[in-house]
């Protein structure tokens, strides 16, 4: 059954207001699966899985998906879905059932402790969280050991994104994980269609960040100088962190770029350079 059939058959409706769009390309949701590389013992987490056609595909790969949802209207169309693939908390084994769902709202429900170090995260996620579940996965205590994430091509293109187009978001990817764009889903995959069109992002995440900072002090100093995106560093530097005439020369012969440049432009190195002349002021 097509989703839009699907939808009227359980009487919903996508919700803009919790960027509900279902992928309507099976080609595409293989991609997805097969991007995460899962093996037999690998425990999931999706987040959104809406009609379960991507939650189906990761259950048959997978150990164990934990499935969180925020819609609960969906509840019944998902667990008739899974079938005896759903747990449940009936007394009746389910020799097949691996997939744990959860209605909450996976940026305030503590899944961490139900997911073994290593889990992966495979997702169509709303557009307008993007940045709010990459930031929270990135930092969580226990973090996952691979993301692949059905996102808006604009978002995918800022987190893979090379220095003159550094953002913060791209920042705090690249310091946890290596950033790959592998795939454009053109918005009339979905249903319904997106206003933009998509990507899939693969983040392979990294045992440690790649720069040994206090990663508090260290974001508050990236956001400080992207606060003057368009500005010189010389000048945010001055004007949101407040640094006086020495600290500012002890930086332009500290470092090995200019200080005429703007905070898009840098790389992970060079605000590691930034750093130590930073982190006692801030």
């Amino acid at each position: 059954m097509e989703i839009p059939e699907l939808l009227k058959k359980y009487n919903l409706k996508p919700k803009d207001t919790l960027g509900q769009n279902f992928l309507l390309n099976e080609e595409t949701l293989q991609d997805i699966v097969d991007a995460a590389e899962i093996k037999k013992t690998d425990e999931i987490l999706e987040i959104g899985p809406g009609v379960a056609t991507l939650t189906k595909l990761l259950a048959d790969r997978a150990r164990f998906v934990l499935a969180i949802e925020k819609d609960e209207n969906f509840l019944q169309m998902i667990t008739e879905a899974l079938g005896d693939r759903l747990q449940g908390s009936g007394s009746k084994a389910k020799p097949k059932a691996n997939v744990k769902l959860v209605l909450d709202d996976a940026l305030h429900f503590n899944f961490q402790d139900l997911l073994k170090p290593g889990y992966k995260v495979v997702a169509n996620i709303p557009y307008y969280i993007t940045g709010k579940i990459v930031e929270m996965l990135l930092a969580a205590k226990n973090r996952p050991s691979k993301i692949v994430l059905l996102v808006q091509k604009e978002v995918a293109q800022r987190i893979t994104a090379k220095p003159g187009d550094m953002s913060i978001l791209g920042i705090s990817a690249q310091l946890y994980a290596d950033a790959r764009l592998i795939k454009i889903v053109p918005r009339t995959d979905f249903y319904p269609a997106p206003k933009v069109d998509s990507a899939v992002l693969v983040l392979d995440v990294l045992d440690e960040p790649r720069l040994n900072v206090d990663e508090k002090k260290f974001f508050r100093m990236v956001k400080a100088c992207f606060a003057g995106k368009r500005k010189q560093l010389k000048n945010t530097l001055k004007n949101n962190l407040k640094l006086d005439a020495k600290t500012m020369s002890k930086i332009e012969t500290g470092v090995s770029f200019k200080l005429d440049v703007r905070p898009q432009d840098l790389n992970l190195d060079n605000w590691f350079e930034l750093y130590p002349f930073i982190e006692t002021k801030i």
